[in-house]
């Protein structure tokens, strides 16, 4: 009996069918559906002046549309909204629904944020010197005297605000640990702040000249001898005097006892008459790289007669 049911007036039964399908198709079809996207927003920005606001990059709209249209809605497909600020001045910026082009049959619901706030400044440049920056200390005993970054300036540009207020365009650090001789190497510059930039460098070189710490040693009444004289009898008043000895610290640790000798040269007074003459004296045995100076720096010599 149920198998004469389902037999009975079967064509008539599957052409029902067939009919409420296409019936449900074309009613869900037309039924109102919504759907959520995002666009990209691309700016064109103006050459003679910098954007300092923060525009929205992406703008969240709802799509609307018959249900069989909204379902094959991909967002990928949507162009990103452009828009030229070379004319547009400070201040509200309003999406509008001619900015996004939806594919035919769907239309615009809402736009999220519906504007954004617009800020400019003029664009300056000008030239900034180069601060060099270093990590570590040279070994112990040497020290830095001179850095120098090459080029010594960059030249900056943006939001006039920000450009002028940027004294110095600090480098990466280069490390010179340890250093017991000049450092070289290439570094990279510190970012530059929001709304400016560093126009045709990116990296710059740093010379750093290190040298041997000058240290300072005083030697105390160190005898003074007179050298020269044959034909007169002489002393020195006072006879002895201080010296203060400058130069590489290790340098110095080396110097050994005795050194230097203090001499005062007689032979031009050997041969006149007896008497007093101010004499300076000599430094001899001293390393090439140690300065000394002597306190006083003159003695006076007495000359007199030799008794035969």
């Amino acid at each position: 009996m149920i198998r004469h049911w389902f037999l009975h007036d079967a064509l008539l039964k599957g052409m029902s069918l067939v009919i409420a399908v296409v019936l449900f198709v074309i009613v869900r079809g037309d039924r109102d559906a919504a759907s959520g996207a995002y666009v990209k927003v691309i700016y064109a920005l103006p050459k003679d002046r910098v954007l300092i606001s923060d525009p929205a990059v992406e703008l969240r709209i709802a799509v609307r549309g018959p249900w069989t249209r909204v379902s094959r809605f991909d967002e990928q497909d949507l162009d990103p909204v452009r828009i030229d600020l070379s004319k547009v001045a400070s201040g509200d910026l309003r999406f509008t629904e001619e900015m996004i082009k939806l594919p035919v049959g769907l239309r615009l619901g809402s736009i999220t944020p519906p504007s954004v706030k617009l800020a400019f400044e003029p664009r300056v440049e000008r030239m900034v010197p180069v601060q060099p920056m270093l990590e570590g200390e040279p070994a112990s005993g040497y020290r830095v005297v001179r850095s120098v970054a090459h080029p010594r300036e960059v030249r900056v540009s943006g939001a006039k605000s920000v450009v002028e207020g940027i004294q110095r365009v600090p480098t990466r650090p280069l490390r010179i640990a340890d250093a017991r001789e000049p450092v070289r190497g290439p570094v990279q510059l510190e970012s530059p702040p929001p709304h400016a930039s560093f126009e045709g460098v990116g990296e710059v070189s740093i010379e750093v000249e290190v040298v041997a710490a000058l240290a300072e040693r005083t030697l105390r009444a160190v005898p003074v001898r007179v050298t020269g004289g044959l034909r007169m009898e002489a002393h020195l008043e006072p006879e002895a005097a201080d010296v203060v000895l400058r130069g590489p610290a290790d340098v110095l640790a080396r110097v050994a006892p005795g050194v230097p000798s203090l001499l005062v040269d007689a032979q031009a007074e050997d041969s006149r008459p007896a008497g007093a003459f101010r004499k300076r004296i000599g430094v001899v045995g001293l390393p090439t790289d140690v300065a000394a100076e002597v306190r006083p720096e003159s003695v006076t010599l007495v000359t007199k007669r030799r008794r035969d």
